[in-house]
């Protein structure tokens, strides 16, 4: 028995040692798929995505009840959320930001404000009023009003804004639903 015993381990060693040796089995294949597009601005975003160079800034949930109007968008129990915008330049290049609200969502009718993406779960008389770094609203009715020069001249900067929901209409009005917009932008440099 001992012998038997012997004979069975020494071949489970050999077993053992030719099967290290064996040849490699495939497991299954894939790849690796790089996505980008290279441009040549002299400003960018930092934060941007895609060829689009968006930037998500999300808004929250909240009750219409919580909100400011459109000539007061921080008179709600709801301020309004600050976001920045971290543009870095090439050397000796002065930006301004320029706001084109008719390209994207468009502007409420008698307002300042940003309207909301047309659908049909769309909230009713709400908009999205835009505030520079002084809390003050950016007119985005036309081009002239919604420029914001920064003093960024070959440097890197930050420029700070606020979004805040207002109504737009009278209050008892204004209804639930998506609060989705789009604000394009187009950076100049001299």
């Amino acid at each position: 028995m001992k012998k038997l015993s012997l004979a069975f381990l020494a071949m489970s060693v050999i077993a053992a040692n030719g099967s290290a040796f064996a040849a490699p089995t495939d497991a299954g294949t894939g790849q690796i798929n790089f996505t980008g597009f290279i441009n040549n601005d002299a400003c960018t975003v930092d934060g941007s995505v895609g060829k689009e160079k968006a930037i998500i800034v999300d808004m929250g949930n909240l009750a219409i009840k919580d909100i400011g109007t459109d000539t007061a968008p921080t008179s709600g129990r709801i301020g309004a959320s600050n976001f920045n915008l971290k543009v870095n330049c090439n050397e000796g290049t002065k930006v301004s930001m320029l706001f084109k609200a008719r390209a994207g969502s468009g502007v409420v009718d008698g307002t300042k404000v940003l309207q909301l993406n047309r659908g049909t779960d769309t909230a009713k008389n709400v908009g999205i009023a835009i505030m520079d770094s002084n809390g003050e609203i950016i007119d985005l009715n036309n081009e002239a009003t919604a420029k914001i020069e920064s003093d960024l001249y070959g440097n890197d900067g930050t420029l700070t804004f606020a979004a805040a929901y207002v109504t737009t209409a009278d209050p008892k009005t204004a209804t639930a639903g998506d609060g989705n917009a789009t604000l394009p932008f187009l950076l100049q440099y001299e």
